[in-house]
C-alpha cells in the first residue's frame, strides 16, 4: 500500500446511519514499521499531537522491549486516507488506581492506544468505523483489552467506543480530568491585562521579593540545542528529585526513556527546557515541545526550598511574557498545559475541555 492508496487489503466497516447510496469507509491496519513508514506524508501532513509525531511514535516501538507491533487503524473516504488512530501492541498490566496508586495490575496483552493520537478530522460515522475495527481485533482475540489515553470526552470517537463496547465490555469508571489550554496574546501588556488584579498583584509582589532576596542574581536560561542537554538534564534532575510529584513517581525523571524523548526534540529542533537559577542553584524548570504554532507543557516542577517565592509561577510568567514579545519570530499561537488541571492552569487558560482515559 502507498502512502496515499486505500485500495489494498482494507475491509469495510458499517457505521451506523450512513447514507445507503454512499460508499462506505474503508478501514485497514497498519501492524508493521514498514507500512508506519509508506504512511508517513499523510501522517504527518495531518498535523499531529507532538506526542503522536511519527518519529517519536517509531522510537518507541523500537526501544522499548515491552513493544510488540504498531496496530494503527486507517480510515479512508473514495480511496484517500481521512483519518487514522494510532495505537501499538504491548505486553502490558491493566491499572487499577485509587488517585496514584496501584492497588490491582494483572498482566495483559494490551492494545493500547496513545495519548493525541487521533488524526484527521473523523466525524460521528467515521469515529464508528474505526470504533468497530478495534472492537474486532479484540473479538478475533488480538489482545485482552483495549486501552485510550486521554480522548476528549465530548469528542465522537470516546462516544463511539462507549456504545459498541456493551455494557459488560466498557470501563465504568473512567479516568477523567480537565484540559487547559491558552490563547497566546498579542503582546505582554494583553496578558497581564487579562489577570485579575489579584493576581496581578500577587505576582508582582512575588517577583520583587525573589529578586530583593536573591543579590547574587536571578535569571532564566532556554536550553534548545543536543549539546545542551546534559547539563540541562543535571540541573533539572537537581530540582525534580526533590518535589513531590517525584514521590508519587511521576514527573521528570533522568531515566533512558526520558532522555531519548529529548534528545529527538533537540534533533528536530522543538525542545524548549527553560530553568530558572538563583545564583548558580537551579530552583525552577518548565520543559516543553514547541510543536505547529502551540507550546506544549511536558514538565514542571520547583526546589521547595524556594517555595515561599513560587518560582514555579514566576518561571512561568516569564517565559509567557517572552513568549508574547517573540510571537512574530516563532509563531507561538497557544500554550497546551497538558494532563492534569492545577491552580496556575486555571489562571491562566481561556480554554478547556475534558479527557477521559478507559479500558
Amino acid at each position: 500500500m502507498s502512502g496515499t492508496d486505500c485500495q489494498d487489503s482494507w475491509v469495510v466497516a458499517k457505521p451506523r446511519g450512513e447514507d445507503p447510496g454512499a460508499l462506505p469507509p474503508t478501514v485497514r491496519v497498519l501492524r508493521s514499521i514498514p507500512e508506519v513508514e509508506e504512511m508517513r506524508a499523510v501522517w504527518t501532513g495531518m498535523r499531529p499531537h507532538p506526542n503522536a509525531d511519527i518519529d517519536l511514535f517509531l522510537n518507541v516501538i523500537r526501544s522499548r522491549p515491552k513493544m510488540v507491533r504498531p496496530h494503527v487503524p486507517v480510515l479512508c473516504k473514495n480511496g484517500t486516507p481521512a483519518a487514522l488512530v494510532i495505537g501499538r501492541f504491548e505486553d502490558s498490566h491493566v491499572e487499577f488506581k485509587i488517585g496514584y496508586a496501584d492497588f490491582f495490575r494483572p498482566k495483559a496483552r494490551m492494545l493500547t492506544f496513545i495519548y493525541g493520537g487521533l488524526l484527521g478530522h473523523p466525524g460521528a460515522d467515521d469515529c464508528e468505523a474505526l470504533a468497530h475495527e478495534v472492537m474486532n481485533s479484540l473479538r478475533h482475540g488480538e489482545a485482552d483489552a483495549a486501552f485510550f489515553n486521554h480522548l476528549r470526552a465530548d469528542g465522537p470517537l470516546y462516544r463511539a467506543l462507549m456504545r459498541l463496547s456493551g455494557f459488560w465490555g466498557r470501563d465504568h469508571f473512567p479516568a477523567v480530568q480537565t484540559h487547559r489550554s491558552m490563547s497566546l496574546p498579542g503582546s505582554a501588556e494583553e496578558f497581564w491585562a487579562r489577570l485579575s488584579p489579584k493576581v496581578r498583584k500577587n505576582q508582582r509582589w512575588q517577583a520583587k521579593k525573589l529578586l530583593s532576596n536573591h543579590p547574587g542574581g536571578v535569571r532564566i536560561e532556554c536550553f534548545r540545542q543536543v549539546s545542551e542537554l546534559e547539563r540541562m538534564i543535571q540541573d533539572v534532575e537537581q530540582i525534580a528529585r526533590k518535589t513531590y510529584q517525584r514521590g508519587l513517581g511521576v514527573g521528570f525523571t533522568d531515566n533512558e526513556d526520558t532522555r531519548q524523548r529529548l534528545h529527538l526534540k533537540a534533533e528536530k529542533g522543538w525542545l524548549r527546557g527553560y530553568v530558572l537559577y538563583t545564583g548558580d542553584s537551579p530552583c525552577a524548570f518548565w520543559l516543553g515541545t514547541l510543536y505547529h504554532q502551540e507550546f506544549h507543557s511536558d514538565f514542571m516542577g520547583y526546589d521547595p526550598d524556594h517555595g515561599k517565592y513560587s518560582p514555579g509561577m514566576y518561571l512561568i510568567v516569564q517565559v509567557v511574557e517572552d513568549f508574547c514579545k517573540r510571537s512574530g519570530e516563532e509563531g507561538i499561537a497557544a500554550i497546551d498545559f497538558g494532563l492534569g488541571d492545577a491552580q496556575y492552569k486555571e489562571i491562566l487558560g481561556d480554554v478547556q475541555w475534558q479527557d477521559a482515559s478507559a479500558y
